[in-house]
């Protein structure tokens, strides 16, 4: 999305077009990941998540690109925003944001929502749920209408940038967790995306890959 800006993420990871795909935009992308793989000791492969911020918590990596659920495990080493740590959207990314959300799932009762269900889901969507839920994971909430009042710094921010990107129209399913394509075509695009990460292809092959990998997914 830094690369291509929204209209291309939508193109490629949503409407899975293929011109998009196979693009130079998509070739500059793969080369950029190329300069970020630089930055990542050798030991990263099948490193769990909440592994890798335990190595930023401890001095041992500078940064991490994750979601802001990782919030969750600084706040539990005692840390505080904006003094021992810095949250901020990835460069070029500012009122753009691809998201992925917990869901909460009832079964079917026979056609109509019971009062039990009905109550759960007002109960889990009210203002005062959703703000004391996200202030403890350290997500943010799914209704952009919540107070930020209980929020740290860094759960101000993302309220903000969730709003500005609801009200831009640049708000977007994550490909990462299946929220932009059905899980065959996202894990075909990751498969690519892995092998040019280690070294398997250069950008251009990744490119053609990609384009590949995809279509036959569809």
């Amino acid at each position: 999305m830094s690369t291509g800006g929204p209209e291309f993420y939508k193109a490629a990871f949503i409407d899975l077009d293929e011109e998009a795909l196979g693009s130079d935009t998509m070739k500059e992308a793969f080369d950029r990941m190329n300069t970020l793989r630089n930055y990542v000791d050798e030991n990263f492969a099948g490193r769990d998540w909440n592994l890798a911020t335990a190595m930023v918590i401890n001095g041992e990596a500078a940064f991490q690109m994750m979601g802001d659920w990782a919030k969750g495990e600084f706040l539990n080493a005692g840390k505080t925003p904006d003094e021992d740590f810095l949250c901020f959207r990835f460069p070029g990314t500012q009122d753009q944001v691809t998201f992925n959300a917990d869901q909460f799932m009832m079964f079917d009762q026979g056609g109509s929502v019971s009062e039990e269900q009905a109550a759960l889901a007002s109960a889990i969507l009210s203002p005062s749920f959703q703000s004391a839920f996200n202030v403890v994971k350290g997500s943010v909430p799914a209704r952009t209408d919540v107070s930020d009042e209980a929020f740290d710094a860094c759960g101000k921010k993302g309220i903000a940038d969730l709003a500005a990107a609801n009200a831009s129209g640049n708000l977007f399913g994550s490909m990462a967790h299946g929220h932009a394509n059905p899980a065959g075509v996202k894990n075909a695009i990751l498969d690519v995306i892995t092998a040019h990460f280690n070294g398997e292809y250069d950008s251009e092959t990744a490119v053609a890959e990609l384009v590949d990998a995809v279509s036959i997914a569809k």
